[in-house]
């Protein structure tokens, strides 16, 4: 017992260079000057019209300036036709443009996030290289995610539609 007491003051006294380090202020702690104005809380309709344009303003520019947004726009178009040529259910149409809806959100932090490391570091940096590869790699699990759903959806109603080999000739 006095073993176990004599080794946990030994290792107290090690870590205690250690504390001065534990006891900083964290930097997601950080908070603005009390100086700074605090934003009106008030409801204003003209502020939510220009958030809503700023929203649009950020579509367009995804859309105009990312070709992986523009095909996955393609993609979506042609799974929306697909679905209104194949007659889908208002249930299967929730999952579609859940899908579709899900994958261009992907795209468009992937490129806020792209462009904002860009931004902060201009130059190559592993930390960087690493957190562009987890957000396309999130757009990746989202679009593979995407086409499962718009499989598992589709091909049913294509199988009712088009006739299978051999069934056609009989």
């Amino acid at each position: 017992m006095v073993c176990c007491a004599l080794l946990a003051g030994l290792l107290g006294l090690l870590g205690w260079p250690l504390r001065r380090w534990r006891l900083r202020p964290s930097p997601l702690a950080w908070r603005p000057h009390a100086a700074a104005p605090a934003p009106d809380p008030r409801f204003s309709a003209s502020a939510r019209l220009a958030s809503f344009r700023f929203a649009w303003a950020g579509l367009r520019w995804l859309v105009r300036n990312e070709p992986n947004a523009r095909l996955h726009l393609i993609a979506a178009g042609l799974v929306l036709a697909a679905g209104a040529v194949l007659h889908v259910s208002l249930a299967d149409w929730r999952w579609l443009i859940l899908a579709t809806a899900l994958v261009f959100a992907a795209e468009g932090l992937n490129s806020a996030i792209e462009r904002l490391c860009d931004h902060l570091h201009p130059k190559r940096h592993p930390a960087i290289g690493t957190v562009k590869d987890v957000a396309a790699g999130a757009v990746l699990v989202c679009a593979t995610a995407a086409a499962l759903i718009g499989a598992v959806t589709l091909l049913p109603y294509l199988h009712t539609t088009m006739p299978m080999c051999g069934s056609a000739t009989r």
